[in-house]
């Protein structure tokens, strides 16, 4: 079974490039694409994350105009690809912070994918991370994974620790090969074609995030970073 893979841009920020690249890119300026992933392929429609809530929808001066991309909310995002949100029937969400999650409640007819220690972190966060809120994940049908799992043939998440504590990377076999969503927050600054992976800028564990993102790296598979820019479509 081979799926597409369709990134859905949801939102857009303005940071330091370092909120990407561990003690790398401080003082450069970025464009942060905010994605869900639509994944499609025999008889499913799969969301991996569900973006920016659409009511901090907000697309800076000067973005469109250098991009030429144009954020969306998640309903907009999938009207283009002939969808509504009653079409989707698995959510996974690789990690519960806020811009990853904020439109799961949109999805009250999907099944939900997280791992076991997340949900647990963001229903009693630590309150030096702000990004989580319970209000994302209440009354929802979630399914709770606790190891590396096969979602439907085709589709795997693996466990990816160390930018947050329950992140999930997402390895879908697709018509190009084999690709991997990191689920860690980080773009192609991290992947140099030389030598390991840079850790990612934000995480609540250095040395297991670190780790993660050399695993992610070390599959030789098309590596679809979570925050970068140049994402297209890959078909199934």
């Amino acid at each position: 079974m081979t799926f597409s893979i369709t990134p859905l841009l949801t939102g857009v920020r303005n940071p330091d490039q370092g909120i990407m690249t561990y003690q790398k890119g401080y003082g450069k300026r970025i464009w942060l694409p905010i994605w869900a992933f639509l994944v499609q392929g025999e008889k499913h429609n799969i969301l991996v994350d569900t973006g920016l809530d659409e009511n901090e929808l907000f697309t800076p001066v000067g973005f469109t105009e250098e991009t030429g991309l144009e954020p969306a909310s998640i309903v907009d995002c999938l009207a283009k690809e002939k969808l509504t949100v009653e079409d989707i029937d698995i959510v996974i969400n690789t990690h519960l912070h806020d811009d990853h999650c904020g439109n799961n409640g949109l999805f009250s007819k999907a099944v939900f994918y997280a791992h076991k220690i997340e949900v647990d972190f963001c229903n009693a966060p630590h309150p030096l991370d702000h990004r989580y809120d319970n209000y994302f994940i209440e009354g929802l049908n979630f399914s709770i994974i606790e190891n590396d799992k096969e979602i439907v043939p085709g589709l795997d998440v693996i466990h990816s620790p160390g930018h947050t504590l329950g992140c999930l990377s997402v390895k879908i076999d697709t018509g190009a090969g084999a690709a991997v969503i990191t689920g860690f927050c980080c773009n192609r600054e991290n992947f140099p074609e030389n030598g390991p992976a840079v850790c990612p800028g934000v995480h609540l564990d250095a040395m297991a995030a670190w780790e993660s993102i050399q695993k992610v790296k070390n599959l030789g598979m098309i590596i679809l970073p979570m925050h970068d820019l140049g994402l297209k479509k890959i078909e199934g």
